[in-house]
């Protein structure tokens, strides 16, 4: 799996290296996002990428338009001006989404795109698992990737002795076989004998022809089985293998559109009075809203999809002689509860992130290691501090019931999230219309979409006797 997981990462990387390269002057004018692209934060890399690949699309498709000749003298002529600008508010919102933290964001370079998203899965039956079945959600015996083969001899029937048989695959490496009977054993000399206590035999390494003959008559219904070792060097064909699915799902880009609409008069006496620049100050506008509406998208459906657990509920009123702080210190331990629970139903996974209503998030700050983000006039989900020593983030939503917070785990790899945001156009704007009953107005429009790829990764809980 790694190996195909760092075809696609370097793929990304690849892509980034030639924007760059085609965009020189990218390298100076952007120079805190490129610096991030070295950062030792495998996150802060991967958003920085996206951030770069969003802006080189939404570039290239502002430069189509530039080129149809029926929109020549518009793009030239108000569009053009208006390019760098858009790259900015994208440059400046896109890295500091919510979303990030979260999902899984992947670009695509046209509406009707596609996504990537990785499904390992087990291709031979053994081991203790059954082929096709996913790898971590079903777990192996320890044996799958191993040459320990085990194959019944026969079954006793409280009168036979002798029992022959023959075991795979081959060849047998000498000095591993052993076959057991009940509390009856005999284990391989290296030279092809077998014996123990109560019964003999022979082994052919070759062929895997086993003969057995026991002293006492196996009871009726006892298994005699052997397990062996076979040479995974000289025959390779039974070495069994993980099938890395990765799936190119196709998706389409919705059109999430916008108008902002002012008045002539209030734009004058802004510039007038207050030395405003009404396009600077609605870009900024803008940008925090569809900042706010992407991370609202994708809270939304996680706490849709979150699987409501009882045991993640807590009771934070204090006992009478407890402080209400020290109570509500003690909602830690509901994090690792949390994180057993996905791994117990997923066979991976761990905690990424906590989103937390107003009474939550006042609740989970009060854990030990958390440490304050300092985060100063937010607009929508934002990051209030971190536990486990930076790794997991406490993210406070507003619009979330107060008393309610999910626990979630971002996922192990590209395409292994539990959501997956497909990214076209982050932003793209129209010309200002300055109509004449003196309302002036823009349209703005996103074009993404998501996809909910493992929502197992989600838990919820509740929290009653907050008291502030």
């Amino acid at each position: 799996m790694n190996e195909n997981v760092s075809s696609i990462q370097r793929a990304r990387e690849l892509q980034v290296e030639s924007i760059l390269t085609s965009n020189r002057s990218w390298g100076k004018k952007y120079a805190n996002l490129v610096k991030q692209l070295e950062a030792n934060d495998a996150s802060t890399v991967r958003m920085a990428q996206n951030t770069l690949c969003v802006m080189e699309n939404q570039s290239q498709f502002l430069a189509r338009m530039g080129k149809d000749k029926r929109m020549e003298a518009v793009f030239t002529q108000v569009l053009g001006p208006l390019v760098p600008k858009i790259l900015d508010i994208v440059r400046i919102f896109y890295p500091n989404l919510i979303t990030h933290k979260l999902v899984d964001v992947q670009p695509m370079d046209r509406q009707n795109g596609q996504i990537v998203l990785v499904r390992p899965v087990y291709t031979h039956s053994g081991g203790g698992v059954t082929a096709g079945q996913q790898v971590f959600k079903h777990q192996t015996d320890g044996t799958y990737a191993s040459e320990t083969a085990t194959t019944a001899i026969g079954t006793g029937d409280g009168a036979d002795t002798t029992f022959n048989g023959t075991v795979g695959p081959l060849p047998v490496r000498p000095g591993t076989a052993a076959v057991t009977a009940g509390n009856v054993k005999a284990v391989d000399n290296g030279v092809g004998g077998l014996s123990g206590t109560g019964v003999t035999g022979t082994i052919n390494y070759a062929t895997g022809a086993v003969a057995l003959t026991f002293t006492v008559a196996p009871s009726n219904g006892t298994v005699i089985a052997a397990s062996h070792r076979y040479d995974s060097e000289q025959n390779t064909a039974p070495i069994r293998s993980l099938d890395i699915q990765i799936t190119n799902l196709p998706i389409q880009a919705e059109p999430h559109p916008l108008r902002v609409t002012w008045s002539q008069h209030s734009q004058m006496a802004a510039e007038a009075h207050l030395d405003l620049d009404i396009g600077d100050l609605m870009s900024n506008l803008v940008a925090s809203f569809i900042k706010q509406e992407r991370d609202m998208k994708v809270v939304s459906q996680i706490v849709l999809t979150a699987k409501a657990e009882t045991l993640l509920n807590f009771d934070a009123t204090p006992p009478s002689n407890y402080s209400k702080l020290a109570r509500y210190a003690e909602i830690g331990v509901k994090l690792d509860y949390a994180e057993s629970l996905i791994q117990t139903d997923l066979g991976r996974g761990g905690v990424s992130w906590i989103l937390c209503g107003n009474n939550a998030a006042n609740v989970w700050s009060q854990v030990a290691g958390f440490e304050p983000s300092g985060v100063q006039a937010p607009i929508g989900p934002y990051e209030i501090g971190t536990l486990r020593d930076g790794t997991v983030s406490v993210i406070k939503v507003p619009t979330m019931n107060p008393n309610e917070y999910v626990v979630g785990f971002k996922g192990y790899v590209v395409g292994d999230s539990s959501i997956v945001l497909g990214e076209w156009i982050p932003l793209y704007a129209t010309p200002v219309w300055n109509a004449p009953d003196l309302i002036n107005h823009q349209g703005m429009m996103s074009l993404y979409a998501s996809v909910v790829n493992e929502p197992g990764y989600f838990r919820k809980g509740t929290i009653s006797g907050f008291a502030a």
